[in-house]
């Protein structure tokens, strides 16, 4: 496996590519967009296109992929950070994540496109917040588990969805505070933290 890290012009191009997408999903349906579409928009020829991504499903998915990984990344750097039942180191820097890659994170948020990235960001959720129910909550209830984490990643996805949808209205210190607080509170009711 090569591991040798891309050549800007390489990046540059995906950028590109993926930029020229996001643009397109806010005027038509991903159905309807074409690799042709995307590459005249951003002014590159189908060729270059198809050095990187087999067609628009791949790159799609390399996109879901990609945001993906970097919310792992964050979460395994800044989870460590947290104390007592504020999720806020992990959440800020996700949200500000989101606010850096607006296009891409809407078409991912708000699209229907693709139950994958959903799934996916549900299957994250859990697989992370496991460990965390572990640590802070000696007493937890295996049971609700699956319960906790499908209604918190279900609440995560509609809060995300309700700010980009009313033009993020709500600052974004208050978003933030807004989902500790609804991801701690309801982890305390559930899981029976004693105080």
């Amino acid at each position: 496996m090569n591991n040798k890290p891309e050549d800007r012009r390489v990046r540059r191009t995906k950028k590109l590519l993926k930029s020229g997408f996001a643009s397109l999903i806010k005027e038509k349906e991903f159905k309807d967009i074409r690799v042709k579409d995307i590459t005249d928009l951003v002014d590159l020829n189908r060729g270059t296109f198809y050095l990187h991504y087999n067609d628009t499903y791949d790159l799609l998915e390399k996109i879901e992929n990609e945001v993906l990984d970097d919310f792992q990344t964050m979460i395994d750097t800044y989870c460590p950070q947290m104390e007592g039942n504020s999720m806020l180191p992990v959440i800020a820097p996700i949200v500000d994540y989101i606010v850096d890659n607006l296009d891409i994170c809407r078409v991912l948020f708000q699209n229907k496109t693709s139950n994958d990235f959903w799934e996916k960001f549900q299957q994250l959720i859990h697989n992370n917040g496991v460990s965390i129910i572990r640590m802070k909550f000696s007493d937890y209830n295996q049971e609700y588990l699956d319960y906790f984490f499908s209604f918190i990643t279900s609440g995560i996805l509609g809060l995300i969805k309700e700010w980009f949808d009313t033009e993020m209205q709500l600052p974004k210190n208050e978003l933030v505070l807004v989902s500790d607080k609804l991801i701690s509170a309801t982890a305390a009711s559930i899981f029976q933290q004693k105080l």
